[in-house]
């Protein structure tokens, strides 16, 4: 058989193979991060932290911008939960920013609404801005002990050391006195009595509530502790 008429019978056998299928590559994807079917987006968000949420954004994932404060006016109190109407669109996947009465924020990053339009906020993943930790706070003292109050001091929680001696004058027995200081809400009060005996109490939340009452079951022994041996 002449060699042009050899090759020609091989291209005409390879052509008349059928082709195998290629397999389709099998790489994990995040189903929500697809476009849904179009339809009215909506979520309801629940405040379970021990703060008030004052403002609140929600955003679709794929937009690099937070949008306006969903709460405008209100104030997400908490146990209180509230049903945010998105508007109708494809995306699914959408991310929610809380800000707290204390300027500190938490996040919902890729929550899938099309699931799911229930989100939680717990102020477990909170996070407290540099400014934040630096505002100013009061501490009121009500001296209803039966020693004069001489010395205060406060610090923050996640801080070994006391620092300074922040009250101006004496608290004497049955009178309220006022610390001023700048920092987180979360702090730590040592008390220190006439007769120099102390008492500590640890993370107290200023936010919560700025006063705290002195009151029998502090340490108002008559002579300080023997020091340890």
């Amino acid at each position: 058989m002449p060699a042009f008429l050899s090759a020609l019978v091989w291209l005409t056998l390879a052509l008349s193979v059928p082709a195998m299928p290629v397999a389709a590559t099998d790489r994990p994807r995040e189903s929500f991060a697809l476009p849904g079917p179009l339809g009215e987006r909506e979520a309801t968000v629940a405040n379970r932290a021990g703060l008030s949420i004052t403002q609140l954004f929600v955003s679709p994932s794929a937009v690099d911008a937070w949008g306006d404060d969903r709460l405008g006016e209100a104030v997400l109190e908490p146990g209180r939960s509230t049903r945010l109407k998105l508007g109708r669109m494809r995306d699914c996947a959408f991310d929610l920013l809380a800000i707290y009465e204390d300027a500190s924020r938490e996040e919902r990053l890729g929550q899938n609404l099309c699931r799911n339009r229930n989100v939680a906020f717990d102020g477990k993943a909170r996070v407290v801005p540099r400014v934040a930790e630096q505002q100013r706070r009061e501490l009121s003292l009500v001296n209803r002990s039966a020693r004069v109050i001489q010395q205060v001091f406060v610090s923050q929680a996640d801080t070994p050391e006391w620092g300074e001696d922040l009250l101006a004058a004496a608290i004497s027995v049955g009178e309220t006195g006022v610390v001023v200081f700048r920092g987180a809400c979360t702090v730590d009060v040592r008390v220190v009595f006439d007769n120099r005996a102390a008492e500590e109490r640890r993370g107290i939340d200023l936010c919560q509530g700025g006063a705290l009452s002195i009151e029998p079951g502090w340490t108002t022994a008559d002579e300080p502790p023997a020091p340890p041996v």
